[in-house]
C-alpha cells in the first residue's frame, strides 16, 4: 500500500477505497454511423490489445482471367482490449447459436433459409 504521512493527520491512503459502483450502461443510437459489408476478417493480437481487420474480398468475374492473388481490400479495422475479448466471443457465440436456431426453425417450416 502506498501511503505517506502529513504533520496534522497521519498515514495517507493514495489508493483510495476499495468499492464498486454499478452503473447501467446503455447504447445510443447513432443513425449515422456508417454500415460496412466484409466477408473476410483478420485476427491478431499485440501487447494488450486485439485487432480485428474486417476486409471485401470480389472475386473475378471472368473465370479465363483468375489471378495468382486477389487481393482482400481491408473495410474497417476494430482494437478490442484484452479484458474485453471474452465477452466479444461469448457474444459472438450467443448471437450465431440463435441465428442457426432461427434458420432451423425456418428450414422445418419450409420457409426459405437465404437472403435473411
Amino acid at each position: 500500500m502506498d501511503t505517506a504521512n502529513t504533520p496534522d493527520q497521519g498515514p495517507i491512503d493514495r489508493q483510495g477505497p476499495a468499492f464498486q459502483v454499478a452503473i447501467r450502461l446503455e447504447w445510443a443510437e447513432d443513425e449515422t454511423l456508417p454500415v460496412v459489408y466484409a466477408n473476410q476478417v483478420q485476427v491478431a493480437h499485440g501487447g494488450p490489445e486485439f485487432f480485428l481487420t474486417f476486409g471485401l474480398l470480389v472475386p473475378p468475374t471472368n473465370p479465363a482471367d483468375l489471378p495468382d492473388v486477389i487481393q482482400i481490400r481491408p473495410q474497417a479495422r476494430i482494437a478490442i482490449a484484452r479484458d474485453v475479448m471474452p465477452a466479444v466471443i461469448q457474444a459472438l457465440n450467443d448471437n450465431f447459436q440463435r441465428y442457426q436456431e432461427l434458420m432451423r426453425q425456418r428450414g422445418a417450416q419450409g420457409g426459405s433459409i437465404g437472403g435473411e
